[in-house]
């Protein structure tokens, strides 16, 4: 049993997203929290998957601001209903990029709320963006009493208070709460409660960045409307015809220039600062792959690539360059040095002073979750919820705050200024080894209460590692395919070919149960708390 740290009674989640509904699933199930709240400012639950058809009405070009102020909602048409809108980054047509039976909760697939809202129907092995949505709803029917809708959090503080007389612990002879100032965004009522803990589930796809590239100010004054950030796309009807460059190849931005090319007329470039794996270059076919931008002209209307070539007559430049995360509850401009969270977020790029990309390290009654990317959130959240549950009801135990700060100086070596952007196939082996940690770690006895962590199969690991490809695919045969197999991925044969080979049954049969205890200087820390 680990030693009581912590006196966490009440609970308070900022945002009813994927991962604030499983967060409140969790501390639910422990049966030790008296109160929870789940903060939500919007009317439904689904954070970026609650669709709204009409984007943010502001632009912000050139953006690299982390303490930029979020966007004020979209005031409700006066035939629709009375709370505003707060647009997310989703377009018309989006397919999520990992298959669903990997990308669901591991408490409720996918497709099992998809047949009961839909019998007879086809499920894509990559769900439309609808599917999500609908199956977010039915993922908190169990803990929507919880949560306060039209609600938004404007400032979350710290108090301190002594500890009672006999109870102090060692340094830590002061116990943290929490005030959380909140604003119903209907009839703009404000609140103020007190918490023992915070559990930051806000999402990062909001504050939106875009590189200050020579002469951009310039040049959106002249060319008002050219310079757009995908936050704002919804779909390629007003690219018709238009020369567009599309800056960015990730994800959404191969997915985007793709639509736009089949659509277009005109010339579509696309302007990387790495070059494009030639998988994600099959769908832009007549597309043009270009450098990054060097400056804007503004005579010419157009950009000079760092490769010294010129490009004119530019109708749209479409930035697919991310967003910034962002705490406008918790740091709303720079912090002194006085400030007792410190620097959170200096320029944007990752959260400091996080343990295992989760607790604060002075006020571990402060937590994330899901601040990994590149990684399958959904049951990264669920191990992560998983973890904090058991950290604050005193089941499991966080390592001294100088064993926390060893490990984030030691993660900040490694990991560099993508901090945050885990390798592929790390979420998997994390999830796996904190489900070993919980069931069957030293303190298994004590942590095995309260609701089972998640756990991926062999085939799911197999299915992490094609889905990318698969992805790709997908798109190429029309996007009606319904299982791997439909696309050439067959896992029976891969696991029979391996076999041949001699080669271990799976990744994660080969974690020794060191890898499953919290680990302060692990050799690659790409996660710790596994």
């Amino acid at each position: 049993m680990a030693s009581s740290r912590f006196s966490v009674r009440s609970v308070a989640i900022i945002g009813a997203g994927s991962s604030g509904l499983t967060a409140a699933r969790y501390i639910q199930a422990q049966g030790v929290y008296n109160r929870i709240v789940v903060f939500e400012q919007r009317s439904q639950v689904g954070g970026i998957w609650h669709y709204s058809s009409r984007p943010t009405d502001q632009e912000h070009i050139p953006q690299e601001n982390p303490y930029l102020r979020p966007d004020a909602p979209l005031q409700p048409r006066k035939d629709k209903a009375e709370a505003p809108e707060f647009p997310t980054a989703t377009y018309d047509d989006l397919y999520v990029n990992i298959p669903h039976p990997l990308m669901g909760f591991t408490d409720l697939a996918i497709q099992d709320v998809h047949e009961a809202n839909h019998p007879g129907q086809p499920l894509p092995i990559f769900p439309h963006r609808r599917t999500i949505e609908e199956y977010l709803i039915t993922y908190a029917q169990e803990v929507r009493h919880l949560i306060r809708f039209n609600t938004k959090v404007d400032d979350v503080r710290l108090l301190r208070r002594p500890r009672p007389t006999g109870t102090q612990n060692g340094p830590d002879d002061h116990i943290d709460s929490w005030e959380i100032h909140s604003s119903n965004t209907v009839d703009g009522s404000l609140s103020v409660e007190a918490f023992d803990a915070v559990l930051v589930a806000q999402g990062h796809y909001n504050i939106t960045f875009v590189p200050n590239i020579a002469n951009i100010e310039a040049f959106k004054e002249a060319h008002p409307g050219v310079l757009m950030h995908s936050k704002r796309y919804r779909n390629p009807g007003p690219f018709h015809g238009k020369k567009v460059i599309v800056v960015g190849n990730s994800a959404s931005g191969l997915d985007i220039a793709a639509q736009i090319n089949d659509t277009t007329e005109a010339e579509l470039y696309l302007s990387v600062h790495t070059p494009t794996a030639s998988e994600g270059l099959k769908r832009l076919t007549g597309a043009e792959e270009v450098p990054e931008i060097q400056e804007f002209l503004v005579e010419e209307r157009g950009v000079r690539l760092v490769d010294g070539r010129v490009i004119r007559d530019v109708d749209v430049v479409l930035f697919c360059t991310g967003y910034l995360f962002s705490l406008p509850f918790l740091q709303r401009e720079k912090p002194t040095d006085a400030d007792p969270l410190g620097d959170l977020l200096s320029d944007g790029r990752r959260i400091h002073r996080l343990y295992d990309d989760m607790f604060h390290i002075d006020h571990p009654t402060l937590a994330f979750l899901c601040l990994p990317m590149k990684v399958v959130p959904y049951p990264l959240a669920q191990a992560q919820a998983a973890l904090v549950a058991r950290v604050w009801a005193n089941t499991l135990e966080l390592p001294s705050t100088e064993e926390m700060n060893a490990w984030e100086r030691a993660a900040e070596k490694v990991r560099g200024p993508t901090f945050h952007v885990w390798p592929q196939g790390d979420d998997g082996t994390y999830i796996n080894a904190l489900y070993r940690r919980i069931t069957e770690g030293p303190e298994s006895s004590a942590s095995r209460a309260g609701k089972e962590p998640p756990r991926w199969n062999d085939y799911l690991v197999w299915m992490r590692r094609v889905s990318l490809a698969g992805k790709v695919k997908f798109e190429e045969l029309g996007r009606t395919a319904t299982t791997l197999a439909e696309l050439g991925y067959i896992y029976e044969e891969e696991e029979e070919a391996k076999e041949k080979k001699g080669g271990s049954n799976s990744v994660i049969e080969q974690i020794s149960l060191k890898t499953a205890r919290i680990e302060t200087t692990p050799a690659v820390p790409v996660y710790s708390g596994a």
